[in-house]
């Protein structure tokens, strides 16, 4: 048992000076000293979460997850567990000793046993150490949506308005001189923007394109649907095929009728393409009536890069300065000029703004698509490129609430959803589609035969 005199040699903290002298000797009795070495380190497992502990001399320094956040410490004095280290994920903090630190630790079963106004000193000292704690987080986060709030409005200045870049007259030139879409197809497109069109609407406007009616038909008459009979009825080939797949062919041959035959043009064709059929099975999974739409938007979303492309060809010396353009607000530019519906060129336009931008800073009639846009090039990124950095997705939680998904819901609309969703449409994809699959999917595609006409 400690004396009076011992208590008083370890100079137990100014944080206990309410209590009476045979109340700290209590105290100090009723709980243990736990010596830690310098850059020893100390695990939230070791039962720091079922006790009270205090640093009686030296600092402990919390190991941040971030490593660009600046470290919490507990210094002499200070409360340290559980409710100490709120700033943590979870309950699972970690400390390093910055010194040699000596612990105070106190379990809640030695607590209980103390007398009732001792016990209540202490929780009333814990309670206080909690108030400040919080009343420092507040702040934080007061300050940290203050830095956010500066920070879009910074990001925002170098994402010009789309007149900034209608106004120049290079870009207008170069945009003038692309070849429009095939009208047939820009009114397959506004069609798409309203109300869901009839098999008979699609087939008329499909008639006006003789090389349109010959892929659809071939499609449907190839080996991979395998029908008993030829079908030559443009219109039941296309209630066959589904207006999602007629889309696809429609706009995809369009497309690449208007691209130079370059490697450059033909990657950003493969992507939009990719991000195109993941759109479509998103949107299947949440908001069918979105999914041509927003198929129809996966394959004009980086339009916009056919145009850097065209300006660095015809201006080489500037070069430079053409990176530095905004492909979205380029392809919008161009959508704009072919008059294509508003919610599409919008989209177009900000797609890039959930990057840097919380869902209630983009426009109101767009944000819904913008969302599904983002969260469909999230899945791709993911299916091409393995785990997501999280500091290039700051606010992928809150589009993925705006779209009623769950936070933790992109592994689980890649697993459940997406991939399923392509798997079950094997047949009608390229193959470096299928490849991706292959890699994600694993023992899903076992024996699966590559398709005779991948791209």
């Amino acid at each position: 048992m400690l004396t009076k005199e011992k208590v008083s040699s370890r100079a137990f903290p100014a944080i206990f000076s309410d209590l009476s002298h045979e109340e700290q000797i209590r105290l100090f009795n009723a709980g243990t000293v736990r010596k830690i070495s310098e850059k020893e380190i100390l695990q939230n497992g070791e039962n720091l979460d079922a006790n009270f502990f205090w640093v009686l001399r030296g600092t402990l320094r919390v190991l941040s997850r971030n490593p660009d956040r600046e470290a919490t410490r507990y210094k002499t004095g200070q409360f340290v567990g559980q409710t100490g280290s709120l700033d943590q994920i979870g309950t699972n903090a970690t400390f390093i000793a910055e010194e040699p630190t000596d612990l105070f630790c106190l379990t809640r079963k030695a607590l209980e046993a103390l007398y009732p106004e001792t016990r209540a000193a202490i929780l009333a000292i814990v309670n206080d150490a909690i108030r400040t704690r919080l009343e420092l987080l507040h702040e934080q986060n007061q300050t940290s949506l203050f830095r956010e709030t500066a920070l879009v409005a910074y990001a925002q200045k170098f994402h010009k308005h789309i007149q900034k870049y209608e106004q120049s007259e290079v870009i207008t030139t170069i945009v003038a001189g692309i070849p429009r879409l095939p009208l047939h197809i820009s009114h397959l497109i506004e069609l798409l923007a309203s109300d869901r069109p009839s098999a008979k609407e699609v087939a008329a406007l499909a008639k006006q394109d003789p090389s349109l009616v010959v892929d659809i038909l071939q499609t449907i008459n190839s080996p991979l649907y395998n029908l008993p009979k030829e079908i030559t009825d443009i219109s039941y080939a296309i209630t066959y095929l589904g207006f999602n797949e007629v889309y696809h062919i429609a706009i995809s041959r369009g497309l690449l009728k208007l691209i130079p035959d370059s490697e450059d043009f033909r990657l950003v064709y493969l992507h939009s393409l990719f991000l195109s059929y993941v759109g479509t099975e998103l949107c299947n999974h949440c908001r069918k009536d979105q999914a041509s739409f927003l198929g129809t938007i996966g394959l004009l979303h980086d339009i916009g890069k056919t145009v850097a492309f065209l300006l660095r060809k015809q201006y080489p010396k500037w070069s430079l300065f053409i990176e530095m353009l905004d492909t979205a607000k380029l392809g919008a530019v161009l959508l704009k000029s072919w008059n294509i519906p508003n919610t599409i060129w919008r989209t177009v336009e900000f797609q890039a703004y959930p990057c840097f931008c919380p869902p209630q800073t983009l426009p109101k009639e767009s944000r819904t698509s913008i969302a599904l846009l983002y969260v469909a090039h999230v899945l791709c990124d993911q299916l091409s490129k393995g785990a997501l950095e999280p500091l290039e997705h700051p606010y992928l939680d809150d589009y993925l609430r705006l779209l009623d998904f769950d936070p933790d819901g992109i592994d689980y609309l890649m697993s459940k959803c997406i991939v399923p969703g392509l798997l079950s449409k094997n047949k009608l994809l390229p193959d470096f589609v299928r490849k991706l699959l292959v890699r994600k999917s694993g023992p899903l595609w076992k024996g699966l035969a590559p398709s005779p006409d991948g791209i």
